[in-house]
């Protein structure tokens, strides 16, 4: 049985590559050692911070705010996002390598709702749902971003900023053809992540540059004030992937070599330093600049929870690989719960003066 299953998994293994969105060396080594489990990870639960969370609910407005800057949470109708494999939620369910592949995208801490119960999944759809029950948009199931699962998510694995564009695109003509929604009153909320496969391929791609990232999003931003009314974008400024050499482990570095060995290299480091450190000062600069505040249905807001995130960690100080899939890159659950917590804190103090 164990040998039929690999040689399914070898007949299928082109497709995996293309479909996947991820490199060849890292579908190697899944399809090599597809029931490896990682030695470092033993529990994922996140029952702490469910049981920590609440917040304070306002009714659902009875008419929409004419203008951005007076949205409050239970004004947000509809919920989509840009993104790579850290959006389509890639190995959130994992237990071992072969899941890694499955794009868990109703528990995606930006666009999950498969569980709309926020005791059960803390998701940012799911926060919002507690404002308004009839947000329109979120993930469910597993599936890539062309499923009848997948809402609005338009997260890719392997994706760069160059692909932004294409799916922002994607996204405004999936809208438009949605009747379900309202696309030119209804409120809507895009996050934006990308910039983990920049860094992680910089060392081999001499085009994925600080420069041509900035360049891309700002192209991305101005198209979406243009052709999408009624919008508040969340951009999440870029992580820093250097972190990862944090994770140890058999495990974890054979797979990180495979797909952001950029992050590892120390002869690397200091260029990738400054790279991450222009592209997230470029990106606050960028939206702090005020070109994309300039109507009432339109504005973006950088949230940077993500830029200084580090390795959580133990009590005892030690790296909790709870909060990873297997491959010591993409999040857990957990650490999908934890993403959507801090996206909310960040969300929180733009919307404060507005929940009282």
């Amino acid at each position: 049985m164990v040998a039929l299953s690999l040689t399914i998994l070898t007949c299928f293994k082109v497709a995996f590559v293309f479909s996947s969105g991820f490199n060849k060396e890292y579908i190697d080594y899944i399809l090599k050692n597809p029931w490896q489990r990682n030695e470092k990870i033993t529990t994922q639960s996140s029952d702490g911070m469910k049981n920590s969370f609440n917040c304070n609910i306002s009714p659902i407005s009875k008419q929409r705010p004419t203008s951005v800057h007076a949205l409050r949470p239970q004004d947000i109708e509809v919920i989509a996002a840009l993104g790579d494999s850290l959006t389509a939620a890639n190995g959130a369910k994992a237990t071992n390598i072969l899941g890694l592949i499955e794009e868990c995208r109703g528990v995606s801490w930006s666009m999950g709702s498969e569980n709309p119960d926020i005791r059960k999944s803390i998701t940012l759809p799911n926060i919002l749902k507690k404002f308004n029950p009839n947000l329109y948009g979120a993930s469910t199931g597993s599936g890539s971003y062309t499923s009848n699962k997948a809402g609005f998510n338009m997260g890719q694995p392997g994706k760069t900023s160059n692909a932004m564009m294409s799916q922002a695109k994607e996204l405004i003509l999936k809208m438009k053809a949605t009747p379900e929604i309202n696309f030119n009153e209804a409120w809507k909320l895009v996050t934006i992540f990308v910039g983990g496969n920049d860094l992680c391929l910089a060392c081999e791609n001499t085009k994925l540059t600080a420069e041509n990232y900035l360049n891309k999003i700002r192209k991305v931003l101005d198209h979406l004030k243009l052709n999408l009314p009624k919008t508040l974008v969340n951009l999440v400024v870029s992580l820093d992937v250097t972190v990862i050499d944090d994770l140890s482990g058999t495990t974890c570095r054979n797979m990180q070599k495979t797909f952001c060995e950029c992050g590892l290299s120390s002869g690397f480091r200091s260029s990738l330093i400054n790279m991450t450190r222009t592209i997230q000062k470029g990106t606050e600069d960028l939206i702090n600049s005020g070109i994309f505040d300039t109507s009432d249905d339109f504005t973006v807001v950088a949230q940077p929870f993500m830029k200084n995130m580090g390795v959580p960690k133990k009590e005892d100080g030690s790296a909790d690989y709870s909060f990873f899939a297997p491959d010591c890159f993409h999040f857990s659950t957990k650490g999908h719960e934890a993403s959507a917590i801090e996206l909310w804190s960040n969300m929180v103090n733009d919307f404060c003066p507005k929940i009282i």
